[in-house]
């Protein structure tokens, strides 16, 4: 009886054992009061062999110099003699670049990190492919610049689901919608709120106004212009104050109008010009004319006096 109580105990022992061996904390714990020449460079036991493991590991820590958490989760798998499906993601707010490198048949962890007293503690969870927990036992982090093989640049990935509340009544909603300075976004980007930008660009579904200069572009008379606004109190082809009040700018459109109308003008203000040259010339005409009879009168007033004179004595 006491024989089979023991060796149920065991079993249990043996059984947790196994199930805990799946979650490895706390395999590393780094810091240095100082600041890293090369990067840190986190030395594994975990062999450089296809199909052997798809862990996923955790670097959670503080970094000094901008005050800021590291909360990384890597996830990488090795087949055919490359790192594949690596990926790593991050709910802190620092994030060094991160490679995988092989060295000496183990995997390498390397931070491209040169920070003044960062410290963080590396944990792991690994099972079902044959994973040893010898691997996860005696890592070491180093002050070395990386000079491994088959060496990638993991990249960073997020992917949120549901809705994000930020601050100042910001939302990024299930919907794909943001919101600043509402919770209620009708539009992929709602802003509630002044808008502080060095520029600006905006598609348009409208082509550009250069029509406008060709030559079978029918271009209303001035006439017809002041007859328009007189009866609907603004441009052909821009919206009224009302529609503007209900429906807003559309920054693309308004502009394309507001060129095609700035193209207008400068045909008028070319035939107007063309218009004042002929003036110009008519009036030069018309004076030389003015002149001609002037000099005339002068001739024909000249004799005249002269018989006058000549009567008079």
């Amino acid at each position: 009886m006491k024989k089979n109580a023991l060796l149920i105990l065991v079993t249990i022992i043996i059984a947790v054992t196994k199930t805990y061996a799946q979650n490895y904390n706390n395999i590393l714990n780094y810091n240095l009061n100082g600041t890293p020449v090369n990067g840190v460079k986190i030395k594994t036991n975990m062999p450089y062999t296809s199909g052997t493991q798809m862990p996923t590991i955790s670097i959670l820590g503080y970094n000094y110099v901008s005050g800021e958490t590291i909360n990384l989760t890597l996830t990488y798998y090795i087949f055919g003699g490359n790192f594949i499906k690596y990926q790593i993601t991050s709910s802190g707010t620092h994030n060094p670049p991160v490679s995988l490198s092989q060295e000496n048949g183990n995997v390498v962890i390397y931070l491209d990190d040169r920070q003044y007293f960062q410290r963080f503690t590396v944990s792991a969870y690994a099972k079902g492919l044959s994973e040893q927990s010898t691997w996860f036992q005696g890592w070491t982090a180093a002050d070395e610049a990386l000079s491994g093989t088959n060496t990638v640049l993991v990249p960073y990935a997020t992917k949120l689901a549901g809705t994000v509340t930020m601050p100042g009544s910001g939302i990024w909603n299930s919907t794909g919608n943001v919101g600043i300075g509402t919770t209620h976004p009708d539009q992929k980007l709602t802003v509630v709120g002044a808008i502080h930008s060095t520029s600006v660009l905006v598609d348009t579904n409208m082509p550009p106004p250069d029509y406008v200069f060709k030559d079978d572009y029918h271009l209303p008379t001035l006439a017809e212009v002041k007859a328009y606004t007189d009866k609907n109190h603004h441009l052909p082809d821009v919206p009224a104050a009302a529609e503007f009040e209900k429906n807003g700018i559309n920054l693309g459109e308004i502009n394309m109008l507001l060129l095609k109308k700035v193209e207008e003008l400068t045909l008028y203000l070319i035939e107007k010009d063309k218009q004042i040259k002929v003036l110009e010339q008519q009036s030069a005409r018309f004076q030389s004319l003015q002149k001609q009879i002037d000099d005339l009168k002068k001739k024909t007033e000249y004799p005249n006096q002269k018989t006058k004179r000549h009567s008079l004595s």
